[in-house]
């Protein structure tokens, strides 16, 4: 149906489609995630072709895997059982740029950098800006509704999304209009934001993009405590700024110790100034000390250098969790009024387990708070790290938040759905069921 050349069976190719970025050492060896070879890679070439591709699927009950640029961090795009993954690089089409409407419509499969540098032709950009922008696809940001550095002025990947194209897991396809507003019923662009594919398949995205700022501001501060410079953080918040680089965090191993912001803003020259000119000064009244411009002008354009490493050999992740040293992140949102306290108990959870608590901080903004827990040694240390992550997570719900901001769920996340969502979740998998019968569609995933 779709040629030969648009299916892959060769079995050093469809080894490098059963996984994504999600390291081994990160899964809890008590809750093993094994990927297998997908019976066959799918690369098609249009919506049409990815209809056929769901019809087969529901004719032999395979499971289907949509597959973009592999840099997800929590499995979303692992083959659980053997069936089809779906590459939908192949749909990579910038279809239109509106530079009177800000607006991008697009296939996809398209590289998120690659999407930039068509938009920088029109003196546009786009307002997702996350450390994967070199290998991410749109269709992959979209679904797991991602995080970039920009976030905190232009959102996340999903609140920038006026439209979709999208093939249901039966077959059929789906548009939604692309409009700014609509109040005409429920937004059925967000069964695909941070969906997972679990609802359909993403061929098409209409965003919104922006201007190329005139002006760019770039800072870096140092703190004699985390609490100091969150307190900044938190004023300049509450002022209505919204820097395009926010990465607050510590600056050493001692959660005690001193903490570095790297701050930025753009937009019109005369907003620039005034938005800087307020987190400056915060900064200043807490006690932060000034340090040279040039640190956080490095930061920032290093900010994609992992992205590109991973890129240049996808093995390195299989590599380099094989050495025992486990480590794993934690990305979650707080009530602003709950992070400190949160930290706390992180530092202490940490301690009483005998984990060791690497780093933590903010990205983005105040609500956002990730932080970084290792252990050395074998399987039992990546039990034991494991345990305390979850132990950690679960906490979180009691403090009013959320376990993720930024990658997703995946399968990684998947067993802390229940306690996520609580009754709706049944909602959800009622949704699941009534659109994929067959369940087909990227099974074992956001814990559907």
């Amino acid at each position: 149906m779709l040629g030969a050349a648009s299916v892959l069976t060769d079995a050093d190719e469809t080894d490098l489609y059963s996984w994504d970025a999600l390291s081994p050492s990160r899964i809890h060896p008590g809750h093993p995630i094994v990927p297998v070879h997908p019976l066959c890679v799918c690369t098609p070439a249009s919506a049409a072709e990815v209809q056929t591709v769901v019809g087969v699927a529901n004719e032999a009950r395979l499971p289907l895997v949509p597959y973009g640029g592999g840099s997800g961090l929590m499995g979303a795009a692992a083959s659980l059982t053997p069936g089809i993954v779906v590459d939908l690089r192949r749909l990579n089409a910038v279809l239109e740029v509106d530079a009177i409407a800000f607006t991008a419509r697009v296939q996809a499969g398209v590289v998120l950098e690659d999407l930039e540098f068509r938009l920088r032709e029109s003196g546009l950009m786009l307002g997702h800006d996350p450390w994967t922008l070199p290998v991410a696809t749109v269709g992959g940001a979209v679904s797991t509704n991602s995080l970039g550095y920009r976030g905190g002025k232009y959102g996340s990947m999903g609140s920038q999304v006026l439209g979709v194209e999208a093939v249901l897991p039966q077959g059929e396809l789906c548009r939604t209009r692309p409009v700014a507003k609509s109040s005409t019923g429920i937004d059925l662009n967000h069964l695909f934001i941070g969906g997972e594919g679990c609802f359909g398949i993403l061929t098409e995205v209409t965003l919104r993009v922006f201007p190329v700022p005139e002006a760019r501001s770039l800072h870096a501060f140092r703190f004699e405590s985390f609490t100091r410079g969150f307190e900044a953080v938190r004023e300049f918040f509450a002022a209505g700024l919204r820097p395009i680089l926010l990465d607050y965090g510590d600056e050493t191993e001692d959660p005690e110790g001193p903490s570095i912001l790297y701050l930025g803003f753009e937009g019109k020259a005369e907003l620039v100034a005034a938005e800087e000119g307020v987190a400056l000064a915060a900064c200043l009244e807490r006690g932060g000390e000034r340090l040279d411009d040039e640190k956080a002008r490095r930061f920032w354009e290093e900010r994609h250098a992992a992205a590109r490493r991973f890129a240049a050999d996808r093995s390195e992740r299989r590599r380099r969790s094989a050495a025992g040293v486990h480590q794993d992140w934690v990305h979650v949102a707080l009530p602003a009024s709950r992070v400190l306290a949160f930290r706390r108990e992180a530092i202490a959870l940490a301690a009483a387990r005998g984990v060791r608590f690497r780093e933590s901080g903010l990205w983005t903004g105040p609500e956002l708070f990730s932080l970084r827990l290792s252990k050395e040694g074998g399987e039992p240390a990546r039990a034991e790290l494991g345990d305390a992550i979850l132990a950690l997570l679960r906490n979180v719900h009691g403090f009013g938040g959320s376990v993720e901001y930024c990658h997703g769920v995946g399968v990684k996340l998947a067993p802390l759905m229940a306690g996520e969502h609580g009754d709706s979740l049944e909602l959800m998998r009622s949704v699941k069921r009534c659109l994929d019968p067959n369940g087909i569609m990227n099974p074992g995933k956001l814990g559907l």
